[in-house]
């Protein structure tokens, strides 16, 4: 499509405004709600930095059931989060749903050699990454220094006991959470694509309910979710509380929406037509969604699937009330030694922490240029 308006004399500029940039409102679209709702619930990060001087709903409800003992107001202060949700998540569905988004209709075509946008907009592209990923990078480094110091602040001598503590006393925290993230991932790879499938084409009865609440439970802070699976697993008929299973369940069900807004947003710029000549030459419904359904979405669940790895590594809010002494986890002990002062064994924690994700993300990406098909340009498969 890119293609074809250039060859019909389009500048860069109008190309992206009228070609590029409307086609990708799906993912920009799920990506504002999947971060509006992250900043919206997430409590671990303002109480951190923010403390007393910029109080936010979740940090207030945590402090209102740890340190009151008040139960009900935390619910309360929780529960008003849904408002704005459910407000931005009502505004995304009119966004999008509003036009076709259809760019993968299985049509083989030629490759043009016209090229793309100018120096002018790839270098402030390239500019503008390059200073992000400067900062993050910046930050990393800090992190690191103050692992590699005996006092951070006090005795900056270079050491490597941090990094001996951590793979002595902490090896069974590193075991237990790659164990909990490993078991929860593709359970919920799984789920999204069974979720995103029923929601974006089979649009049975309540699917757009189903949609919603696959959502909801992720925009519930962290907290709300620990103490509300306490109450429900935490007496017959099934009893989780203390058990790495109520872990793996609030991780896949809270987590894995990523995925799903992902397989949507996927489905979304799939050609219904393309599972319809499958079916009109005698392929089952099953084979169908296996060979071409699956393999054309793949891109967008192993990207959810990273993003469930990721946040069952480094999840805290919810996971301070459901672990129990049987288990171990990384975050919780960079809980402990922040608590403690021992901010350089925090900081060789947080490094180790770094580097499994960053491994597992490359592992994913590797698998992702594995398995996934090959488009060309102008959307047919190879």
């Amino acid at each position: 499509l890119e293609d074809a308006a250039y060859s019909l004399g389009s500048s860069p500029f109008n190309v992206f405004r009228s070609v590029t940039f409307p086609l990708s409102v799906p993912g920009l679209a799920n990506a504002f709600l999947l971060v509006f709702s992250c900043s919206l619930a997430d409590f671990a990060t303002p109480l951190v930095l923010g403390g007393h001087s910029f109080p936010v709903l979740p940090t207030q409800a945590y402090l209102q059931i740890t340190g009151m003992y008040d139960f009900n107001g935390g619910a309360a202060l929780s529960f008003l989060l849904l408002v704005p949700a459910l407000i931005v998540y009502a505004l995304q569905n009119f966004w999008v749903g509003r036009k076709s988004f259809v760019t993968v209709s299985g049509k083989a075509g030629g490759r043009s050699s016209i090229k793309g946008p100018g120096t002018l907009i790839s270098g402030i592209v390239i500019g503008t990454i390059a200073f992000i990923t400067a900062f993050v990078i910046y930050l990393y480094a800090i992190i690191f220094v103050g692992s590699v110091v005996k006092v951070w602040g006090v005795d900056n001598s270079f050491t490597l006991e941090n990094y001996h503590y951590v793979f002595t006393f902490g090896m069974k925290a590193i075991k237990d959470t790659l164990l909990i993230a490993c078991v929860g991932t593709p359970i919920g790879g799984l789920l999204a694509v069974l979720i995103g499938y029923v929601c974006k084409w089979l649009k049975i009865r309540g699917h757009k309910t189903l949609e919603t609440v696959s959502l909801l439970n992720y925009t519930l802070p962290g907290t709300v979710i620990g103490i509300a699976y306490i109450i429900a697993f935490n007496d017959k008929p099934l009893v989780l509380t203390g058990t790495v299973y109520i872990l793996i369940a609030a991780y896949v069900f809270r987590y894995s929406s990523a995925g799903i807004r992902n397989v949507i947003a996927a489905l979304s710029q799939i050609d219904p037509s393309i599972e319809e000549a499958s079916t009109s030459l005698g392929a089952s419904s099953a084979y169908t969604f296996r060979k071409i359904t699956v393999p054309l979405v793949l891109p967008a669940v192993l990207t959810g699937m990273r993003y469930l790895f990721i946040h069952s590594m480094t999840a805290i809010s919810a996971t301070i009330f459901l672990v129990s002494v049987q288990w171990s986890l990384i975050t919780c002990r960079i809980l402990e030694c922040m608590t403690e002062l021992q901010f350089a064994q925090a900081c060789a924690f947080s490094i180790v922490l770094i580097l499994i994700v960053f491994a597992a993300s490359s592992i994913m990406a590797l698998l992702a240029k594995v398995l996934c098909p090959v488009g060309d340009a102008s959307g047919g498969l190879r």
